[in-house]
């Protein structure tokens, strides 16, 4: 995702814009984990971690806690 991607998903509604980050931030946090927590990093930390970061920001974004799921 690049930052143009970023600015025009904002721009777009909440599920557009939800949707897009539900398709990067799992990898996101797995490869920084890997690199800045190796020696506590697991594919279940990392996922644990991605799908809570999601959840709050989701919250934050629109309030809601339905609309997607990673």
């Amino acid at each position: 995702m690049t930052v143009s991607d970023f600015d025009e998903a904002t721009a777009a509604t909440p599920t557009a814009f939800l949707g897009r980050l539900a398709a990067v931030l799992p990898g996101a946090v797995d490869e920084a984990m890997r690199k800045a927590l190796p020696d506590v990093y697991t594919p279940e930390k990392a996922k644990e971690l991605a799908d809570d970061i999601f959840r709050r920001l989701r919250q934050l974004y629109t309030g809601k806690a339905t609309e997607v799921t990673l």
